[in-house]
């Protein structure tokens, strides 16, 4: 019996493929022949445009590597059925239990409570084009080159043209057709328009392309539904605009793209404007938005409304164009609705699975759904998964926000093109144009693709993982440049001859990468500040204000420049900017509407002990209070600062105790040899750097703060600060708080010289002003 199965098998298989190996014959035109899927595209004269593709592309390159593909597909399909044909009933039996017991689960976790809208413009860039120039409307038209056609317009789609297609095919099935070059900056502008109407409906929607976009519209209902009839109110334009106004806002008109295709014209006031009114159901509210977009661009958008999002796609398609369909909330209407589907319909479904699943005679998800068991054994686990979500009408109710994107990319496509210096010109302006879309989203990501496509229609991608994450345009381009050079050089002497370029920039650093890696001054000298959303260019933060920017960016990466926020320390000459308080870590004054400029020479009048004679002392004073700023964090850094402030742990945040009394407890003498240090500063007698601990030939105050930032700057602080804990005051001063940890043993012991470092200038400091 198993033989006779097998042998049936490969009966099949053998008929099947006999005609695969004539390159003229129907199976080729399952790739390259019309796709009638898209809208407007019904009742066409298949045959008669098959043949038209056909008899165009013989010969072409195009043609080679359809053909090329072709016979891939025919191997993959060749070993499925081959293994169809060593599959057991046992094996069978097997997979239908595990089918069995996954569709259970799926059904118990299906969601019906989700309103899901999928948008999607109608004949995007050619509406535009007919909006703009108002005599292509009765025109069959499309958008693209004679490579190839990016869309067409309903009247070009009753001839066979239709997106994705080469010019040259398009010309042959509609010699009239007009070919209207891409202007991506007008669409571009087009869709912003369009994107904000969909933020009122949704905040969070979820834009695919520059014409469509899923929002969920669930908590926008919960809303509507307490709208006054005011809200929910829209003015109609009037028709009988005058025709000099809307000659003078050209942008305003509005194209015929169908029949019974809602005018517009620019808005009237007064009295002669109509109003209309929407309800409140998920219907109504789509309505309302088509309706905004019709008034606001002249264009047109038809939506789909369902549970979920593959649902939604579908449903956009059913009644385009300027048209709306809903799937109840229902498992059966849903079922109701896939059964006679047909799984090219199915976003994801492509024209290789397609043609894989029609071998086993798999055309509509109903049969889908009855082969589940075979198509296991078939297929990848990811694939027949995803098989059986679309037969159980299941899908996505969780859309991925840009915070989770993966990537960015831009590509073009256009005829022939060899030259070295053109390839690179086109390479910048593909870098040029992803780095305003990174900007726009807050995106840097660390690795650049740069994707080929020859002649021959081979695409090639080649990667390249940079050490800093890049987001401008030179950046880009220095990664881009290096690869698309790798091309040019690997085909030398030969010029490469490509079709299609793109640049894609992906591994975007994480929201944990973002964070700043340790804090600015200004969030240790403002009092009550935070300096959480600080960024720092350079591993250490100097502890004073230094207004020449050389020393500031002194280990910037030299192919990278980070966004500093206003607050950093990176400042310019030009910086004048007065600050609300800071406080001088040297003598604890605060010092209000002050800019960084008089701020430094105070405390330069510190280190030189006069604006320290200026302050009462004496020993009726039993306790002094420190002004600290305030924050909390949980960031899990270890970093700390011990210079200006005492911290615990409360309830799992690190806390700055702000304004506490620290009682006197060390000797005085101790005070009086800090005070001794700085009369020698003052005096001339050689200065040590408190952070290196190294004798500095000179005097002058100014070369030495220079040099105390140069060491800052050089990461020195944070491994003493990694060697050497602060001195904890928590049992003096911190008595009674409740759930205060000890600090963290250090890592590392590192020997550092006892005189004049900045851990006991500091605290002599303190126990000075006490």
């Amino acid at each position: 019996m198993q033989y006779s199965t097998n042998q049936k098998a490969q009966g099949e298989k053998n008929r099947y493929f006999a005609c695969c190996r004539n390159n003229f014959r129907p199976d080729l035109l399952s790739r390259i022949a019309l796709n009638d899927n898209k809208a407007g595209m019904e009742g066409l004269d298949r045959d008669k445009i098959n043949k038209i593709i056909l008899e165009t592309s013989k010969g072409s390159r195009f043609y080679e590597n359809e053909l090329k593909k072709e016979q891939q597909v025919n191997q993959r399909i060749e070993k499925m059925m081959e293994q169809k044909a060593r599959i057991t009933k046992e094996m069978m039996k097997q997979a239908q239990a595990e089918v069995d017991k996954l569709t259970c689960e799926l059904e118990r976790s299906r969601e019906l409570g989700r309103v899901i809208v999928h948008v999607d413009m109608d004949a995007f860039y050619a509406a535009v084009e007919m909006r703009d120039c108002p005599e292509l409307k009765d025109k069959p038209m499309a958008v693209g080159s004679m490579s190839m056609l990016s869309t067409s317009n309903y009247h070009a789609r009753r001839f066979g043209v239709r997106a994705a297609m080469p010019g040259f095919i398009a010309k042959k099935l509609c010699p009239n057709l007009v070919i209207v070059p891409t202007n991506f900056d007008k669409y571009r502008a087009v869709s912003a328009q369009v994107r904000e109407i969909f933020s009122e409906y949704d905040p969070h929607f979820m834009p695919m392309s520059l014409d469509e976009a899923y929002l969920d519209l669930t908590e926008h209902m919960e809303q509507r539904k307490h709208w006054p009839e005011t809200m929910r109110t829209y003015y109609i334009c009037d028709a009988k605009t005058d025709r000099s106004t809307a000659d003078a806002e050209k942008d305003e008109l509005s194209p015929v793209l169908f029949e019974d295709s809602p005018s517009s014209s620019p808005s009237l006031s007064g009295a002669d404007r109509k109003a209309e009114v929407f309800g409140t159901s998920a219907e109504e509210a789509v309505r309302e938005m088509r309706f905004r977009i019709q008034q606001k661009t002249s264009l047109t958008a038809s939506a789909g409304i369902a549970p979920n999002m593959m649902l939604a796609k579908v449903c956009s398609d059913k009644n385009k164009p300027n048209g709306q369909y809903r799937i109840p909330p229902e498992r059966q209407a849903v079922m109701e609705f896939i059964k006679d589907l047909p799984v090219r319909k199915v976003s994801g479904v492509g024209k290789v699975t397609e043609k894989m699943l029609a071998a086993l005679g798999i055309v509509n998800c109903d049969q889908l759904g009855q082969q589940m068991a075979l198509l296991s054994l078939l297929f990848s686990g990811t694939s027949w998964h995803n098989f059986l979500h679309i037969s159980l009408g299941l899908g996505s109710t969780c859309m991925e926000r840009d915070s989770e994107r993966k990537s960015m990319s831009t590509e073009r496509t256009f005829g022939e093109m060899s030259d070295a210096e053109e390839q690179y010109s086109l390479c910048r302006d593909l870098c040029h144009d992803l780095a305003q879309d990174l900007q726009r989203e807050g995106l840097k990501g660390k690795t650049v693709t740069l994707k080929l496509k020859n002649v021959k229609f081979e695409v090639k991608s080649r990667a390249f993982t940079v050490q800093y994450a890049v987001c401008t345009e030179e950046e880009i381009f220095a990664a881009a440049k290096d690869l698309l050079k790798v091309e040019i050089d690997s085909v030398s002497p030969q010029p490469l001859k490509l079709r299609l370029m793109g640049v894609r920039v992906s591994g975007f650093i994480s929201a944990e990468d973002k964070k700043p890696l340790q804090r600015s001054i200004m969030g240790f000298l403002q009092k009550g500040g935070s300096d959480s959303g600080s960024f720092t260019q350079c591993a250490g933060s100097a502890l004073k204000a230094e207004d020449d920017s050389d020393a500031a960016g002194c280990l910037k990466p030299p192919s990278t420049e980070m966004k500093v926020p206003s607050t950093d320390l990176s400042t310019t000459n030009t910086q004048s900017d007065t600050t609300s308080c800071l406080i001088c870590p040297v003598c604890n004054k605060e010092m209000k509407d002050v800019n960084l400029t008089a701020f430094n020479s105070h405390i330069d009048e510190c280190l030189k002990g006069s604006a320290m004679d200026n302050e009462p002392t004496g020993s009726d004073a039993p306790s002094t209070s420190i002004s600290v700023p305030v924050e909390e964090t949980d960031d899990g850094s270890d970093f700390k600062t011990p210079f200006f402030s005492h911290r615990t742990k409360i309830n799992g945040k690190r806390t700055v105790i702000h304004k506490k009394k620290i009682p006197l407890s060390e000797p005085s003498s101790k005070a009086s040899q800090t005070a001794n240090s700085l009369d020698a500063v003052s005096k001339g007698l050689l200065l040590t750097c408190p952070v290196c601990s190294q004798p500095q030939s000179t005097d002058d105050l100014a070369l030495f703060n220079r040099h105390v930032d140069m060491c800052l700057n050089q990461e020195v602080l944070l491994e003493f600060r990694e060697s050497h804990p602060p001195v904890d005051h928590s049992d003096l001063a911190l008595k009674g708080v409740r759930g205060s940890s000890p600090l963290p043993p250090s890592k590392k012991i590192k020997v550092l010289s006892t005189k004049h470092t900045i851990d006991k200038f500091f605290k002599g400091n303190t126990r000075q002003n006490i």
